[in-house]
């Protein structure tokens, strides 16, 4: 399907046509579904809503309580013939809203009123750590892995503080690299892309070391686990050198963690191990070689990591996710592609994606950045973003075997197999789509991510659970901050449906939570 912006009705969409409405046309509204967050502000699009006056007003409902507001309200702060602009207070709720006019009563569209507020993550010292991954665990908890860190974050929303836990090290100098400052070895690690929580509640991350490093020092890659129920950790350091680590994923059957191995220098890499039987040491110094831990493809992987060589093609595999079958899906970061690997054949299946639409920099080199992987709830379709093109995809997971999906048709613009979204009133230029999740009803969120100094208008926004609707909420801009607005991960409360995600420039983890 064609990348455009109009293939989903949406919360910000006007449409072009005539500029007033006939005489006698009733009110329309473009889409059912608005969205909106306490103390910004609500845009309605539509038609034929005529000009304020005193036969003009909304009608809002919600729950047992039903109000109109004249179109001469103070709140209302624009009214024209295709939009209408509102201002939304903390006491707004969730709810319908009409547009009543002397020529009838719209449809009514159904608006999502979200509060937020934010959690300040403490500065680490002697580095300047951002917020990048996140997680949340079946008890609510909440867990943040950093670029540039030294230490890794937990949030307890019910204390509402932000706790930063240190990670145990090996011996000064440091495992990782850096070229900051200097072409140096260090305790930071700059990568630290990936966190999640697996069904016995222990907590994952990854330290990935320094990102596209090619100087004279050592760069290895290490996987922390932390059990929260007794404070113990156990660090896994990956054999070799130059891995750079970016997302891993836990395999519930076989009981393994896959990490996707992203380091150009290396080539494009997928491994697996048994964090039961392979050996641990949360003071490594990689002064000794693991590589007689690595076995090769067809031998026991049982205590050992189990090492997959993917196409040079699939440059800098990012973000994993393992299916209801056990396939291995991974987004290319570099390689403008997903793809899929069967671990017990090793075959690996590409799928390109079409041409990249982003305007940004990057895009000439890396193409539309596919990055975030998930599993759609309904279907176990495979979801994804690509970053720099700031589009949602959609592969369907029945044609994983049609060969059709290998190529790109339409004079490259369109994959058979996959459905995709563009976000909207997005910057092509400027922002990005960063990370993706569902929610227990079966939204899909998404963050909008910024270049730094871009005072732009990042924020969320989710898809409705029959895709059909994208809806953004307003700029987070105008809240209290000492930077720009800009979402990197994000994750959701699989019992409250909580969103917590990071704002990477403002070193904090935001929330939303829906006012029912």
């Amino acid at each position: 399907m064609n990348k455009t912006p109009a293939h989903l009705t949406t919360a910000g969409l006007i449409i072009c046509g005539l500029s007033h409405a006939m005489a006698g046309e009733p009110p329309h509204i473009n889409s059912p579904i608005l969205g909106t967050i306490q103390q910004t502000t609500l845009t309605i699009p539509g038609t034929a809503f005529g000009m304020p006056g005193p036969d003009s007003s909304l009608v809002v409902a919600g729950g047992d309580t039903s109000f109109v507001i004249p179109s001469s309200a103070p709140i209302i702060s624009s009214w024209t013939d295709t939009e209408i602009v509102v201002t939304i207070d903390d006491r707004a709720r969730s709810g319908n809203v009409r547009i009543r006019t002397v020529d009838g009563t719209s449809n009514a569209a159904r608006v999502e009123v979200y509060a937020y507020d934010w959690f300040d993550i403490p500065p680490t010292y002697g580095t300047n750590a951002s917020p990048l991954s996140i997680a949340t665990g079946a008890d609510g908890q909440v867990w943040v892995n950093q670029e540039f860190h030294l230490e890794f974050q937990h949030l307890d929303p019910a204390a509402g503080i932000v706790e930063g836990l240190a990670i145990p090290k090996p011996p000064d100098p440091g495992p990782f690299a850096t070229t900051l400052f200097s072409d140096r070895r260090t305790q930071m690690s700059t990568l630290g892309e990936d966190i999640i929580v697996d069904p016995q509640g222990r907590v994952w991350f990854t330290q990935g070391g320094g990102y596209l490093y090619g100087g004279v020092n050592p760069n290895h890659s290490r996987i922390v686990c932390y059990d929260p129920n007794n404070a113990e950790y156990r660090v896994y350091n990956m054999p070799g050198d130059w891995n750079e680590i970016i997302g891993i994923a836990w395999d519930e059957t076989r009981e393994r963690m896959w990490v996707a191995q992203g380091g150009l220098e290396k080539g494009p890499k997928l491994a697996s191990f048994d964090p039961e039987a392979i050996p641990w040491d949360n003071h490594f110094d990689f002064s000794q070689s693991l590589d007689y831990q690595v076995c090769d493809f067809g031998e026991p992987w049982e205590d050992c990591y189990q090492v997959y060589d993917l196409p040079e093609t699939s440059f800098q595999p990012a973000h994993l996710l393992v299916d209801h079958r056990g396939l291995i899906w991974y987004t290319a970061y570099w390689g403008n592609a997903i793809g899929v690997l069967h671990p017990e054949t090793g075959r690996v299946i590409e799928y390109p994606l079409p041409e990249p639409i982003g305007q940004g920099d990057p895009v000439w080199i890396v193409g539309s950045g596919p990055w975030q992987i998930v599993r759609a709830p309904n279907n176990g379709d495979i979801v994804f973003c690509e970053f720099f093109d700031s589009t949602i995809g959609r592969f369907n997971i029945a044609r994983t075997l049609d060969p059709d999906c290998r190529t790109l048709i339409n004079n490259d613009t369109e994959n058979p197999c996959i459905d995709e979204w563009v976000i909207p009133d997005v910057d092509l230029k400027n922002e990005t789509v960063h990370s993706i999740a569902f929610d227990p009803d079966g939204r899909l969120w998404y963050t909008i991510h910024t270049v730094k100094g871009f005072a732009g208008d990042a924020s969320l926004g989710f898809i409705t659970p029959d895709w059909k609707h994208i809806v953004r909420l307003p700029p987070m801009k105008d809240f209290p901050a000492n930077a720009d607005a800009s979402g990197a991960g994000v994750a959701v409360d699989p019992t409250t449906g909580d969103v917590y995600f990071c704002e990477f420039w403002r070193h904090r983890i935001g929330r939303l939570q829906r006012v029912e």
